[in-house]
C-alpha cells in the first residue's frame, strides 16, 4: 500500500540512533574563552547533519556558551584577586625641606633660624595569615641648621623597626582572615556549577530543535503525501466523469481537498523554515550565508523504548543534579560570612610589639661656651649611622597590649543573627531544591511513560486510519461511497499521521528531559566538561593549621566542609 509504503521511508534513516552516539569518541566542552571566532562560516549549502554533529557543534560555537566562560574567567580571576590581602606591600618616600625663620630668643642659636632637611624612608608590610599585620621600616634622613646649639650639623639618622600587631579575640583566625578569599572561591565554584548548566541547557535545547526540524519535514512529506492521494482521486473522479460513471459535480469535492491540501504545504514549508532557523541560531551561525543553508538531519525520531526505575532516578538525581551543588555551596558562602560575624563580634583586644634599632652620625662641632670659638672639630658621614644600626648599637622596643568593646555590641550581634538567618535560609533552599528535584524525577518518569504509550496510540490510531481509507476506496471503486467521505477519511489518515509524527518527537524530548532531571543528559551523550587546572594559590601559609582557626560554633550547625 502506498501509505504504509510512505511511513516506512520516514523511518528508513537508522533506527537504533541511541547506540550509534555511544560507539563515538567523547566531546570535551572547555571552560576557557576567546577560543570561538565570531562570523566564522559553519555552514554549507547543503547540510546533512546528526543529532551528535548537531549538538556537539552547538557546544562549540553557541555564543550563549561563550558568555557563560566569560563569567567563569571573571570568577576566576575574582578568586585570584581576593589572594591579594596577603600581597606584601612596599613603599618608599624620598624629600625635601627646608624652613627659615626669625628667631624670636637666643635658645635658637642664631638670628635667622635656618634649616634643611632630606629623607629616604623605605617600607615593607602586609597581613599576617592570622588576622595581624606585620611591618619592615628602614628611615633616613639628613638634617642641617646654622644654630650653634647642634653638636652634630649637618646630622644624620637611620633607624630599623620591626612591628607586629596580632588580633586575640577579634578578627583573630586564619579562617577569618580568609572569609574574602573562601566566598570567592565558592561564588568561582558556582560559575562553575551554571557553566555546566548553560551547557545541558544547549544541548537539550539543540535536541528538542533538532526533533521539531525532523518532525517538521516529515510533517511536510505526509502533507504531500495527503495531496498525492487527494490528486489521485481527482484523477479517478474525471475518468468516471469521462465514462460516464459519475456526473460533473463530483470533480468539485476532491479538488477543493486538493486545494486545502495544497495550503497546508505551504504552512509546512514555512514550519521547515522557522525550525531550521531555531537549529542554525543554537548552532552559532552568525554569517549571514550560513543561514542560507539547507539542514537534513539525518537521524530518525524511532528509538528504544526506556523504562526507568522511579526509586533509583531519584537517588541518581539527588547525587547529580547540578541545582543541588550550587544550593550546597551558597550554603558554604554563609558558614564562611558567619564566622567571620562571630568574630566581628567579640572584643577588640590586639597585641602590638615593636623593636628597632637607631644610628646617627654627622659633623661633631664642640664650641667653648664663653667665647663661642671652635674647640674641636670631627667629620662625620651618613655611613657613620649606617655603622651604628649594622653594629645594633641603640636599640629600641614597645609591647602594648590594646583593648577596647561597645558597650551592647548590637551592630555585631545583630549581623551575627543576620548570617544565622542566612544559613537557615540557605538550608531551607536545600531542602525546596530536593523537593524540586525530586518532583522533576517524577514528572519526567510520567511524562516519558504517558509518552511511550501516546506513541502506541497513535500507531495503532494510523493503522486503523490506513485500513480505513483502504475499505472507503473499494466501497468508491464499487460504487457504494462518495468522494466526500473518501476525502474526510484521507484528512483523518493525514491527522493520524501528523499525531504519530508529534507522538514520536514528544517521546524523545521526554527521554531528554528525563536525562536532564536525573542529572545523566551529558554522561548519556558522551560529553565531558574540560576545566582547566585551578591556578596556585600564591599564600595559603598556616591556612590549615586548626588551632589558628575560629571554627565554626556547633549551636550555629554551620560546620565548615574540610578542604
Amino acid at each position: 500500500m502506498r501509505t504504509r509504503g510512505f511511513l516506512f521511508g520516514l523511518s528508513a534513516v537508522v533506527v537504533a540512533a541511541a547506540g550509534a552516539w555511544a560507539a563515538e569518541p567523547k566531546f570535551e566542552v572547555g571552560t576557557v574563552p576567546g577560543r570561538q571566532t565570531r562570523g566564522a562560516r559553519l555552514g554549507a549549502p547543503e547540510m546533512r547533519l546528526s543529532l551528535q554533529d548537531a549538538i556537539t557543534t552547538a557546544l562549540a560555537h553557541n555564543i550563549n556558551l561563550e558568555v557563560s566562560r566569560l563569567s567563569l574567567a571573571s570568577a576566576q580571576q575574582g578568586l585570584l584577586g581576593s589572594t591579594g590581602i596577603f600581597d606584601p606591600l612596599v613603599k618608599s618616600a624620598v624629600g625635601a625641606t627646608y624652613y627659615e625663620a626669625q628667631s624670636t630668643n637666643q635658645l635658637v642659636g642664631a638670628n635667622v633660624a635656618l634649616q634643611r632637611g632630606r629623607e629616604f624612608d623605605l617600607s615593607l608590610g602586609g597581613l599576617v595569615a592570622t588576622g595581624g599585620s606585620y611591618s619592615v621600616g628602614w628611615t633616613n634622613a639628613r638634617s642641617k641648621t646654622n644654630s650653634s646649639f647642634y653638636f652634630l650639623n649637618p646630622s644624620y639618622s637611620s633607624g630599623l623597626t620591626f612591628s607586629l600587631t596580632q588580633p586575640l579575640l577579634k578578627g583573630f583566625g586564619t579562617d577569618v582572615t580568609r572569609t574574602g578569599i573562601e566566598v570567592a572561591r565558592r561564588s568561582r565554584d558556582i560559575s562553575g556549577v551554571q557553566f555546566e548548566e548553560t551547557v545541558i541547557n544547549t544541548a537539550q535545547a539543540v535536541e528538542s530543535a533538532y526533533w521539531n526540524l525532523v518532525y517538521a519535514i516529515d510533517n511536510l512529506k505526509s502533507k504531500q503525501h495527503s495531496l498525492m492521494l487527494a490528486q489521485n482521486l481527482v484523477n479517478q473522479t474525471q475518468s468516471r466523469v469521462r465514462i460516464g460513471t459519475s456526473a460533473p459535480i463530483d470533480i468539485v469535492q476532491p479538488e477543493a481537498a486538493v486545494a486545502a491540501r495544497e495550503v497546508d504545504i505551504i504552512v509546512a514549508e514555512n514550519a521547515v523554515g522557522n525550525a531550521g532557523d531555531v537549529l542554525k541560531g543554537l548552532l552559532g551561525f552568525e554569517n549571514p550565508d550560513d543561514w542560507a543553508s539547507t539542514i537534513i538531519p539525518t537521524d530518525a525520531l524511532e528509538g528504544a523504548a526506556e523504562h526507568p526505575d522511579l526509586d533509583k532516578s531519584i537517588a541518581e538525581a539527588i547525587d547529580k543534579r547540578p541545582e543541588l551543588r550550587q544550593r550546597q555551596l551558597e550554603l558554604e558562602i554563609g558558614q564562611v560570612n558567619l564566622v567571620a560575624a562571630r568574630s566581628a563580634a567579640r572584643p577588640q583586644f590586639d597585641l602590638s610589639l615593636n623593636y628597632g634599632y637607631a644610628g646617627v652620625g654627622g659633623d661633631s662641632t664642640v664650641y667653648d661656651p664663653q667665647t663661642g670659638k671652635v674647640i674641636s672639630f670631627t667629620p662625620g658621614r651618613w655611613s657613620d649611622a649606617l655603622s651604628q644600626l649594622a653594629n645594633r648599637d641603640y636599640n629600641q622596643w614597645s609591647a602594648m597590649v590594646n583593648f577596647s568593646y561597645p558597650l551592647g555590641n548590637h551592630q555585631a550581634k545583630a549581623l551575627v543573627a543576620q548570617d544565622r538567618f542566612a544559613v537557615t535560609t540557605a538550608r531551607q533552599n536545600i531542602a525546596l531544591q530536593r523537593q524540586a528535584v525530586i518532583a522533576d524525577v517524577r514528572n519526567a518518569v510520567r511524562g516519558l511513560e504517558a509518552s511511550g504509550k501516546a506513541i502506541t496510540a497513535a500507531i495503532k490510531s494510523r493503522e486503523l486510519a490506513e485500513r480505513n481509507l483502504d475499505a472507503e476506496q473499494k466501497k468508491l471503486a464499487a460504487g457504494m461511497s462518495t468522494n466526500f467521505q473518501v476525502v474526510k477519511i484521507q484528512d483523518d489518515l493525514a491527522a493520524a499521521q501528523a499525531a504519530e509524527l508529534q507522538s514520536r518527537v514528544l517521546y524523545r524530548q521526554a527521554v531528554a528531559t528525563y536525562k536532564v532531571a536525573v542529572g545523566s543528559f551529558l554522561e548519556s551523550l558522551g560529553i565531558t566538561i574540560k576545566g582547566e587546572p585551578e591556578p596556585k594559590e600564591p599564600h595559603t601559609a598556616l591556612k590549615d593549621v586548626r588551632w589558628l582557626k575560629l571554627g565554626a560554633d556547633p549551636k550555629d550547625g554551620a560546620v565548615q566542609p574540610a578542604r
